[in-house]
C-alpha cells in the first residue's frame, strides 16, 4: 500500500505537476471583465441625447452562505435589491448554477454601496451599464437604439446614429485577473493584471433639440387633424448643409417598442410634386434659352407624350411667365418649358440637385429615391417629371433642393455630426461638408424671387401659411398622387402626398424647412398649402426665433410679373 501511495504521489508531483498546476489556478484565478463606458450623444447646444447610465448587477454563491444564515442575509438585502426576502432565499435555494445565481440587475450606485459597506460573504456586485436618452421620443428617429449583450454587457447601436457610429461610440473593454481564495474573495496582495477599460468617443450632432422637439409637436398636431400616415420636417442651413431638425409623427419610443424605429425623413419615398418644378425651371433658364419673363399660352388641357394633362385650377385666357408658371403652379405651362430641353438636360439637372442618389447623412435604411434613366422614360415621362411625378424622393433631399437654391446655387452636402469629443474630452470638429455648384449665382437668385410670390398668391386663396411679418419667406407648395397596396386597379393613384418647402428670410436665406404630409384622409383638403402649410409656418416661425435671424420690418418681395398679359 505504501508502495501504491508513493508510486501516486510520484505521478502527480513529477509527472503530472504541470497539469494540476494550472487546475489549481483555473480553481483561483478569475478574470473580471472591465466593461468599456459607451460615449455620449449631444445635441448642438450640448444637451444629452444619450448616454451611459451605471447600475450593478448582484450575483451569489449560494455554497458561501450557509442555510441557516440565508433568511438574515436576505432580510438585510431585501431593500437595496428592491425584493422581498422570500424571493431572495428562493434565488439561493435554487441557484442557476451550483456557486452562481443573479439575485437583482439595474441596482443603483446608492443601492450597490450600501451592499458593499455591508460586507456579505458570497454576494458580488458587477457594474452594468445601460443607454438612456433623456430626450425620448422626440429624437429616437435620429439617435436610434442600442441593445445589450447579457453575457458581455457590451452595448451595441441598432439604429440611427447609434448604429451608424457604433464602432466610434463604442470603447474597448478591460479586465482584471486576480486569485480567489476558499471564502472566493480576492487574496490582498496576492498580485493582480489588469487592462484598463477605454471609453468611446462622443458625438455632437447639429440637431437643435428644441427645433426638433416643436418640429414634432407641429406634425403631431397636423396628423391627428387630417388622419394622415404621416409627417416629416427637415430644418437645413444652407450654407454648411447642418441639419437642425429632422423631426417626424408617428415616431417611437426607445424603452417601449424599439421594433417600429423608423426616420421617415431618410427611409421614406414619395413623390415631390410641384416642389420639383423649380429643378426643371433651373434647367430651362440656363439651358433651353428662357427667362423668367417667357410667356406661355395655358389652354384648358393639353396633350403631351400620349397623354392629357390638366391643372388643378384653370381660368379661361391664362398666359403666365415662367415666374408665374411657378408661383401659380401650372403642370400645362411646366410640362411645355419641359419642351426646351433635352431629356438628358432635364436629367442631369434632376441628379445634379442631389435626386436619385444618397444624401451624405449615411443612416440606416436610407433610401437614394428613385429616378429612371432617360432610355427608360416612357413617352409622356420628360413632362410628368417636370411637375414632380414618376420620381421619388425622400424629405432630406427635397430640403437640399432648395438650400441649393437658397445658397447661390451651391450645393453643400446635409451633415448631421458637427464633431467628436475624445475620451479626454477634447472636441474635434467635423470637416465642411462638400460644396458643389449646381446652378449659376444669377439663376437661383431668379429663382428666390420668383418664389418669394407664392406665399401673396397662396394667401389670395386663404392660405397664408408663407406670410411671417418681418421676413420676406421664398416658399413652394407640392401636391402628389402616389400609389399604395391599398390602392384599387382603377385608380392606381389612389393616395395623396401634401408638401410645402421654403427659405427665409428671401432676400438672404439662412435657414430652408422642407415638410411632408403624407395620405391625409381628408377629401378636399390634400393640397400642399391646406395640409403641409400649417406645420411649415409653426416649424418656420419657430426656427426663425430660436435662431435669432432678426426680421427686416418693410421688406417686401421684389416686384416679378407672373402674367404675360
Amino acid at each position: 500500500m505504501l508502495t501504491l501511495f508513493a508510486g501516486r504521489l510520484i505521478q502527480i508531483q513529477g509527472m503530472e505537476s504541470g497539469y494540476w498546476r494550472k487546475q489549481a489556478l483555473i480553481e483561483k484565478v478569475r478574470t473580471i471583465p472591465l466593461p468599456a463606458e459607451r460615449g455620449t450623444i449631444y445635441g448642438a447646444d450640448g444637451q444629452i441625447l444619450a448616454m451611459t447610465v451605471e447600475s450593478f448587477t448582484i450575483t451569489a454563491d449560494p455554497t458561501q452562505i450557509p442555510p441557516d444564515k440565508r433568511q438574515l442575509v436576505a432580510s438585510q438585502l431585501a431593500a437595496p435589491l428592491g425584493l422581498t426576502a422570500d424571493r431572495i432565499v428562493y434565488l439561493l435555494d435554487h441557484p442557476s448554477s451550483k456557486r452562481y445565481v443573479v439575485l437583482a440587475t439595474g441596482v443603483s450606485t446608492a443601492s450597490e454601496a450600501k451592499i458593499v459597506a455591508d460586507d456579505f460573504i458570497g454576494i458580488y456586485p458587477a457594474p452594468w451599464y445601460s443607454r438612456a436618452f433623456p430626450d425620448g421620443e422626440a429624437t429616437a428617429n435620429v439617435v436610434g437604439f442600442t441593445s445589450t449583450d447579457q453575457a458581455t454587457d457590451a452595448i451595441t447601436g441598432e439604429f440611427g446614429v447609434e448604429e451608424e457610429y457604433n464602432s466610434l461610440l463604442t470603447g474597448t473593454p478591460g479586465s482584471e485577473t486576480v486569485e480567489i481564495g476558499a471564502d472566493g474573495q480576492p487574496i490582498p496582495l496576492a498580485g493582480s493584471q489588469s487592462t484598463a477599460a477605454r471609453s468611446g468617443q462622443s458625438i455632437k450632432l447639429t440637431i437643435v433639440p428644441s427645433l426638433q422637439f416643436e418640429a414634432m409637436q407641429a406634425c403631431e398636431q397636423e396628423v391627428a387633424k387630417t388622419q394622415a400616415e404621416n409627417c416629416s420636417a427637415v430644418i437645413m442651413q444652407p450654407k454648411t448643409g447642418d441639419i437642425l431638425a429632422m423631426a417626424q409623427w408617428p415616431t417611437y419610443d426607445q424603452a417601449t417598442d424599439p421594433q417600429n424605429a423608423t426616420n421617415i425623413a431618410v427611409q421614406n419615398e414619395f413623390a415631390p410634386g410641384s416642389t420639383a418644378k423649380v429643378i426643371t425651371a433651373a434647367a430651362a433658364l440656363e439651358k433651353g434659352g428662357q427667362t423668367p419673363m417667357s410667356a406661355y399660352s395655358i389652354p384648358y388641357q393639353i396633350f403631351r407624350g400620349g397623354q392629357w394633362i390638366h391643372d388643378a385650377e384653370w381660368s379661361p385666357g391664362e398666359r403666365y411667365t415662367i415666374a408665374g408658371i411657378i408661383a401659380d403652379s401650372s403642370n400645362i405651362g411646366m410640362s411645355q418649358v419641359a419642351g426646351t430641353i433635352t431629356p438628358q438636360v432635364q436629367y442631369d439637372y434632376l441628379r445634379a440637385f442631389g435626386l436619385d442618389e444618397p444624401t451624405g447623412l449615411n443612416l440606416p435604411g436610407e433610401t437614394p429615391g428613385q429616378l429612371p434613366a432617360p432610355s427608360q422614360w416612357a413617352p409622356d415621362e420628360r413632362y410628368t417629371l417636370s411637375f414632380g411625378q414618376g420620381i421619388a424622393v425622400n424629405a432630406v433631399q427635397m430640403a437640399s433642393v432648395y438650400a441649393t437654391i437658397a445658397n447661390n446655387g451651391v450645393r453643400v452636402a446635409p451633415r448631421l455630426v458637427a464633431g467628436t469629443y475624445n475620451a479626454a474630452g477634447q472636441y474635434t470638429p467635423a470637416p465642411a461638408s462638400k460644396s458643389t455648384r449646381v446652378i449659376q449665382s444669377k439663376t437661383a437668385h431668379q429663382l428666390i424671387s420668383i418664389l418669394q410670390q407664392v406665399p401673396g398668391v397662396d394667401q389670395e386663396a386663404n392660405q397664408p401659411w408663407g406670410i411671417i411679418p418681418g421676413y420676406a419667406v421664398a416658399s413652394k407648395t407640392g401636391t402628389s398622387q402616389e400609389s399604395a397596396s391599398t390602392c384599387p386597379g382603377t385608380n392606381p393613384l389612389c393616395i395623396y402626398g401634401s408638401s410645402y418647402i421654403g427659405m427665409a428670410p428671401g432676400n438672404d436665406p439662412q435657414v430652408v424647412v422642407a415638410i411632408n404630409v403624407q395620405d391625409p384622409k381628408t377629401k378636399t383638403d390634400y393640397f400642399g398649402d391646406m395640409v403641409a402649410g400649417p406645420v411649415f409656418y409653426n416649424v418656420m416661425k419657430s426656427a426663425l426665433q430660436t435662431l435669432q435671424i432678426q426680421p427686416q420690418n418693410g421688406l417686401q418681395p421684389p416686384d416679378v410679373r407672373l402674367n404675360a398679359s
